[in-house]
Order: structure tokens, then C-alpha cells, then sequence
């Protein structure tokens, strides 16, 4: 009833009573008994909802049932994390947590706890997810470094005057190129390779063409190889032309005092084709450390020859006739060589491999030769004919025997002769 009004309990009994007043009273009292909701039936009512699709806002103007079906969702939408007072890592999911989810300036050194941040957790954090370092952090390269000190000489890579960084390079270091300056030599990580030859021996009676690096026309004092570098000599196998390697055309130009080479592989392959053409890797130097000669191919081979304090070194040599790991060489210590003879019969010349051949103050060597074929006339020996051998032994077992005219002293006095036995060397010093 829409004026409907609350029911007047003011009546006097002065007032006039009319049928309308009773007919007013009726409607009322009908009203009240069937619309009007007491406090009790609104506390114990209940409503018939159903709980809304996705979660939506509440409007301005909402029916109860509708109310309540938007409320329903959000609160089946949450989950535990929403009800906790503390989150720990273990309420985190794996990966939930980016770099890419994190504001700018969100996480400041204000807001995280003392001991907060431990090695344990941040273990995996790599260098490069970590801004503001120098480029030298990452990349760990010396030459990303500013300020760099001066290393001795002042030039690029340690003081080296001359990079062999490409088969160019060598060559140029071969042909002893004008405008560049050769006297301390790198030779970077690599092989290298160069088809240069050179045109200036007297052999057999003419001018020959030979490869090599002669470093009395180069001027070069110190020669430094990287790990894992290596320079490569190879002659035509059918021609009659030498390999000399690395080598000192003026021995006077091999001052001990100034020349130093280290680290240096040099592997040559020479040409089996006709006698007297030797395939050599190092000659006349001085001052040898961590080197290795490889000599294959050749009718005669020679890993160092002529060469003073030799150090460290290692010595492999192949060839038809007459091979020799080091031969004539002067203080050599702690030192390897094997050598062998693949074809001692062949004519002309007679065929033998030696470890070490002529040398002197050779100390805790190892050497070995074979010979094939193995007789009398074609032998092979781990020493032959050194003198101040002292503490050397077999490197592998030779085709004739370990020693042969080698001893401790300086003379060939039988006093101090070189035990040729498995353990070998002049071992006792009593009597020297």
C-alpha cells in the first residue's frame, strides 16, 4: 500500500469516529501481518545465491542474492598465501619471482634484513645478471683492463716486438720483411705454415733453396710459443731440398746472455728423396726451454743440433737413414729423445738412430734409439758416444742397447763408462 502510515494511538474519545477510521485500521492491521519483516526473521532469514562466474565488483545498486554471488567468488578465488601473516620461500613457487616481475628501484638495501641475503642463495647468480662490473669481470681478458701496467719492453703482448699470428706473419718473419722488428718473436696459439724458401746455402757444390728461419738475418733474440702453437716446415718429398728449422746462421749471433726461445714447437717434413738433404728443427740455439722438434720424412734428420742448455725439451725423429734427437748438443738436462731409422739398409750411407749422439753434460735424460733393419752394420742406441752423462736412462728399449762410448767424465775413461742396463746412466758420483 503506498500511503500507507503508521497507525494513530492518539485517539480521544472526543473524536468524531467515522467508518473510514475503521476501514483504515484494516488495511493496516492486514499490512503488517503480511509484509512487515520482525528483527528475528531478518537475523534467521536466508538467501539463495549462486556464486558469480569470474569475480566482478560490487555496483552501486546490488539485489542481496547477487551481492552475495559476487562475494562468493573472490573469497573461492583465494588461496592459502592470502590467509598467512608471513610468507616464507617455501609459499613462493619456482621461477614466480623474475627480474622482469620486480620494478626499478623496488627491492632497496633499506628493505632487506641483515643476514637476509647469503652465499647459500645466490650461489647461481652468475656475473653476467650482475650490472655495473667492468667488462674485465666477466670476460677475465687482461687486455680489458685500463690503466694497464707496463710489462717488460712496453709493447703488446708481454714486450713481444712481432706477433706469428697467421701464415702470413710467418712468412713475413722467414723474409725478414722490412718496417717490422723481430728481435723478441710470439708465436700464437696455432699452426702455422709457410711455403717461403729461402735461396742462400752452398750445398753440393751449388746454392739450394732451403725452409727455415735463420735468425742472425731476422735479428731475433727471444722466440716465446703459446700452448697449443706450433710452426710447420714441408718440402716437396720428390725435391733435394733441406728444412733447417729454426737456426742461428752466425753461432756468434747466439748469445747466451741475450737469446732465450721457450715453449717453441717446430715440426718439419722433409724429403726422403736424395742423401745428404737433412731435415733439422732447431740449430745452433742457445737457451732452450719447454721446446719440441718433430723431424719426419727426411734421409736424415735432426731434432736439435749444435744447440747449448737445453732444458725441459722433448725430441721425436723420423727418417730413412741417419736420425738423431740431439746431436753435438752442450748442456742438456731433463730432456727426452727418440729416434728411429725406417729404412737403415738403404744405399750409400749407413743407417742409425741415436737418442742422444755426441753430447756433452747431459743430465737425468731419457733417450732411445731403433733401427730397422736391427744388425751390426745398422744399430740403434739411447746414447752414443757422450761424455758428463749423469742419472740417464731409457726412454723406450733400443734396437742395440741403451749406452755405447758414453761415460760420466769427460774422457773415455772406463772408470766412469755408463752402465748399459735397464735403469742406466753413471748413477755414482764416489769415484768421479
Amino acid at each position: 500500500m503506498a500511503n500507507w502510515k503508521e497507525p494513530k494511538n492518539d485517539y480521544k474519545p472526543e473524536d468524531q469516529v467515522v467508518p473510514e477510521i475503521f476501514n483504515s485500521l484494516a488495511e493496516n492491521e492486514r499490512y503488517l501481518q503480511e509484509k512487515k519483516i520482525t528483527t528475528e526473521q531478518v537475523q534467521d532469514a536466508e538467501v539463495n545465491s549462486t556464486q558469480s562466474a569470474s569475480r566482478e565488483n560490487l555496483g552501486d545498486k546490488e539485489t542481496v542474492k547477487g551481492f552475495f554471488g559476487k562475494i562468493r567468488k573472490w573469497f573461492a578465488d583465494l588461496r592459502a598465501l592470502a590467509f598467512k601473516g608471513t610468507v616464507g620461500t617455501n609459499d613462493i613457487d619456482n621461477t614466480s619471482v623474475t627480474a622482469a616481475k620486480i620494478a626499478s628501484n623496488a627491492v632497496e638495501t633499506a628493505k632487506i634484513k641483515d643476514s637476509a641475503v647469503t652465499d647459500a642463495k645466490i650461489d647461481s647468480v652468475s656475473a653476467s645478471k650482475v650490472t655495473g662490473l667492468h667488462k674485465v669481470a666477466t670476460s677475465g681478458s687482461y687486455n680489458d683492463l685500463t690503466d694497464k701496467p707496463s710489462i717488460s719492453g712496453g709493447g703488446s703482448d708481454f714486450g713481444a716486438t712481432f706477433v706469428v699470428d697467421s701464415n702470413d706473419k710467418l712468412s713475413q718473419w722467414i723474409r725478414a720483411d722490412t718496417g717490422n722488428d723481430y728481435t723478441t718473436v710470439l708465436i700464437k696459439k696455432g699452426t702455422w705454415q709457410s711455403d717461403e724458401l729461402l735461396y742462400e746455402l752452398q750445398l753440393s757444390g751449388s746454392k739450394k733453396k732451403y725452409a727455415g728461419i735463420n735468425l742472425s738475418k731476422t735479428k731475433t733474440k727471444v722466440v716465446i710459443g703459446e700452448a697449443g702453437s706450433k710452426i710447420y716446415f714441408q718440402v716437396d718429398p720428390t725435391s733435394a731440398l733441406p728444412i733447417y728449422g729454426i737456426y742461428y746462421g752466425n753461432k756468434a749471433d747466439a748469445v747466451e746472455s741475450e737469446c732465450f726461445i721457450y715453449g717453441v714447437t717446430v715440426h718439419s717434413c722433409g724429403s726422403p728423396a736424395f742423401t745428404d738433404v737433412s731435415t733439422d728443427c732447431f740449430s745452433a740455439c742457445v737457451n732452450l726451454f719447454n721446446c719440441t722438434a718433430i723431424a719426419e720424412n727426411g734421409y736424415e734428420a735432426y731434432g736439435f743440433i749444435n744447440c747449448k742448455n737445453i732444458n725441459n725439451c722433448h725430441s721425436i725423429c723420423t727418417s730413412q737413414k741417419l736420425t738423431f734427437a740431439y746431436f753435438g748438443c752442450t748442456a742438456v738436462h731433463q730432456c727426452i729423445g727418440h729416434a728411429e731409422a725406417t729404412n737403415a739398409n738403404r744405399k750409400f750411407l749407413g743407417g742409425c738412430a741415436v737418442g742422444f749422439r755426441n753430447c756433452t753434460d747431459v743430465a737425468s735424460c731419457y733417450g732411445s734409439g731403433v733401427s730397422t733393419p736391427s744388425t751390426t752394420d745398422y744399430t740403434g742406441y739411447g746414447f752414443s758416444g757422450c761424455k758428463g752423462v749423469y742419472r740417464c736412462k731409457q726412454n723406450k728399449k733400443s734396437s742395440t742397447e741403451t749406452f755405447t762410448s758414453s761415460y760420466f767424465s769427460n774422457t773415455n775413461d772406463a772408470t766412469y763408462k755408463c752402465d748399459n742396463t735397464l735403469n742406466g746412466g753413471f748413477n755414482d758420483t764416489a769415484n768421479a
